[in-house]
């Protein structure tokens, strides 16, 4: 694999998708795709994405479930493959509030760019802390996302997600989610997390996984996480 040296590894300047490949079909790649067409456009990059390349790699692929990495910047266009972990289980997750806030009036936030690395930085901390990912909070002290997921929680038999002017990227399984099921848009204060229900966390790989408490904060329902679930199966997830 030739890469060549430009401001994506200078500065970051580029954007990713990870995208599921379940026998042999790479799952929603027009929604991925979009998002990536609309992040390139706002970094500038005329790279055009080709989606016969893409086709190519899975084909030439031995193994035909795996997790696909797409990497955009000025010079590049690079696809990768990892195990796709999320088919081994369907745990639930423990979740802690990062010490890190987000900016929602940072513009990067918006868009998968190639500057994630504070993202695992901080998923590590919740890992190494006993717990199984990080959950941002914003500047006003609203619920933003998690480190690699979006966020949703139930209350009184209604599903309620972050807006996105909360400074959180608009994942291509909750935008799915979203047109699927009747979802609330809405601001979420950290103060009020202890008057949900139920909480369940998604992304384009998982799906949808059930989240058993923030911090100290316990949910004991995970009857909408088993609807969706069972929703998603016939997708392949």
């Amino acid at each position: 694999m030739k890469i060549e040296f430009d401001d994506g590894f200078s500065f970051g300047k580029g954007a990713f998708e990870t995208i599921k490949v379940v026998n042999g079909l790479p799952l929603f790649l027009d929604a991925h795709l979009k998002r990536l067409k609309n992040s390139l456009d706002f970094f500038e990059i005329k790279t055009d994405i080709d989606k016969k390349k893409i086709y190519e790699y899975i084909d030439k692929s031995n193994n035909k479930n795996f997790a696909m990495k797409l990497i955009i910047s000025d010079k590049n266009f690079i696809i990768t493959s990892r195990e796709d972990n999320y088919r081994k289980d369907n745990k639930s997750y423990k979740l802690k509030i990062s010490k890190v806030r987000r900016n929602s009036t940072s513009k990067i936030i918006y868009h998968k760019s190639l500057s994630y690395y504070e993202n695992i930085i901080e998923h590590r901390w919740a890992v190494d802390s006993g717990y199984d990912s990080a959950l941002f909070l914003n500047e006003r002290e609203e619920v933003s996302e998690t480190s690699f997921a979006n966020i949703f929680f139930v209350k009184n038999d209604k599903i309620y997600t972050p807006k996105v002017s909360s400074g959180l990227l608009r994942g291509t399984m909750r935008e799915f989610l979203i047109k699927n099921f009747e979802i609330i848009e809405d601001k979420i204060c950290a103060k009020n997390l202890d008057s949900f229900d139920e909480c369940f966390i998604s992304n384009s790989l998982m799906g949808v996984r059930n989240v058993v408490s923030i911090d100290e904060i316990k949910f004991n329902s995970n009857e909408k996480t088993k609807t969706i679930q069972d929703y998603l199966k016939k997708f392949g997830f």
